[in-house]
């Protein structure tokens, strides 16, 4: 790759931790849910583990909900990175967390999500930051049917074409959020991240990083199972990235 690595040390990066997981009730009644395992290993392990890879050691971590438990995760593991957690309100915007690590941050940040999972690669996702002269980068993958669609022809009711679990060519934010720190000053007028990334897409501040390789989110006890299902895809897939 062409990518500048001396260029790449200037990302900060941000894992959002501070969410309630209400959908994850009750796994996530006495813990937070980053520190959820996925087998073995805590979902917060394998971003870090993916991030390491790519040379990031210094990592910010935005926490909220059981703060107390992701500081105490980071007091016995990764003890060889730099790792500081900066305590938010659990009921806080993401955007409030954002804003609570700007002053410790270098040029662009690095914005992952604490439950989502992907074998990006990282130096390409800021080699397309860099060489588009982005504000901000957003990362996107494409949506899937989770049914059989059916083209259906209106008069005649006929079934001209079945398609199983299609791409449906609708692309969803995943994080891996890229924001130069200059707009990141920007998000001190806006209430929710929300209203900031609608701001950014209506003045064109920002373009989509594709990615069309793995991605797991884990928001409920389903998408938790299916997570348990790809994981050695993952791993294995983030092994070829060394």
């Amino acid at each position: 790759m062409n990518l500048n690595f001396k260029k790449q040390k200037k990302l900060s990066v941000l894992i959002l931790c501070g969410g309630k997981g209400k959908r994850l009730r009750p796994l996530t009644k006495d813990l937070p849910k980053p520190l959820i395992k996925i087998r073995k290993k805590e979902i917060l392990g394998y971003i870090i583990d993916h991030l390491k890879i790519y040379g990031y050691n210094e990592i910010l971590i935005a926490s909220g909900y059981k703060h107390k438990l992701i500081n105490k995760f980071f007091s016995n593991n990764y003890r060889e990175c730099k790792i500081k957690v900066i305590e938010t309100s659990p009921n806080d915007d993401i955007i409030k967390r954002i804003q609570s690590i700007v002053s410790f941050i270098k040029e662009d940040l690095l914005i992952c999500y604490g439950d989502t999972l992907a074998d990006i690669d990282l130096k390409k996702l800021y080699n397309f930051h860099i060489k588009n002269k982005c504000l901000a980068t957003i990362s996107s993958y494409e949506m899937r049917s989770d049914f059989g669609i059916l083209k259906i022809k209106n008069q005649t009711k006929i079934i001209e074409k079945y398609l199983e679990k299609p791409a449906l060519n609708v692309w969803f934010n995943i994080g891996y959020i890229i924001l130069k720190k200059e707009i990141i000053k920007k998000t001190f007028k806006f209430k929710t991240f929300e209203n900031f990334l609608k701001y950014l897409v209506k003045n064109k501040l920002a373009k989509s990083y594709k990615h069309r390789g793995l991605h797991i989110t884990i928001n409920t006890v389903k998408q938790l199972d299916h997570a348990k299902k790809l994981l050695s895809v993952f791993e294995k897939k983030i092994k070829t990235n060394e």
